[in-house]
């Protein structure tokens, strides 16, 4: 059985918690890309279906719920840490988990150049402008409230799995297409060696009958 088998029977089997349970992972995980959760699932959970009314709301409760959720409880631990532990914690663990301190610099400058943090943060959850864990450890580090941090990161996350979400659903669909293409192109192609073969063996006899008749 393929790795792909496995996934899909996953997403297929085990529907939003599984794609709740996959967001939690991809960010307490650091090395696991962000947001492949939602784009592995809206793939194969809505690939083949059309783009709809009934099926956007298939995937914002299958998926984009779930994955907000997930994300948000997963990214709860590193802010927690970082709240805790301090700067200390990335200079030691950053290694590790694909950040380092001019990461969180970074996030600290962009933060300060805008006028509305909320906002800044919000937009950097929406859009995957800055890494996910960055701003998880940025705001346990600055001790952000935890209500605020809870609501931006939800419904960060939801636009931001709805947007993806929509991505991997078309991509699904236009790979079905194209499988669908050269199931088609095959098709030709056999018909058009079986035609050569058959014209190939006809001109052969018509060839060895004028001889004959020579």
């Amino acid at each position: 059985m393929s790795i792909m088998s496995i996934i899909e029977g996953f997403f297929l089997n085990y529907g939003l918690l599984g794609v709740f349970l996959g967001s939690i992972t991809e960010q307490v995980i650091a090395p696991i890309p962000s947001s492949i959760v939602v784009l592995g699932s809206s793939f194969i959970v809505m690939k083949g279906t059309s783009l709809a009314l009934g099926s956007l709301s298939t995937l914002f409760f299958i998926v984009s719920i779930p994955a907000a959720a997930g994300v948000t409880i997963g990214s709860l631990v590193y802010y927690f840490i970082s709240y805790k532990v301090g700067m200390p914690f990335v200079e030691r663990a950053g290694k590790y988990l694909g950040v380092s301190v001019e990461d969180i610099q970074n996030v600290e400058k962009r933060v300060k150049e805008s006028r509305y943090d909320h906002f800044f943060l919000f937009g950097a959850r929406c859009l995957p402008i800055i890494p996910s864990i960055a701003v998880n450890l940025f705001c346990g580090l600055i001790k952000y409230p935890l209500r605020n941090y809870l609501v931006i990161t939800f419904f960060g996350a939801l636009i931001q799995a709805t947007i993806l979400g929509i991505v991997g659903w078309q991509v699904g669909n236009f790979y079905i297409s194209l499988a669908d293409n050269i199931s088609f192109l095959n098709d030709i192609i056999a018909i058009l060696i079986v035609l050569i073969v058959v014209l190939y063996v006809i001109k052969k006899r018509r060839e060895k009958g004028s001889k004959k008749e020579e």
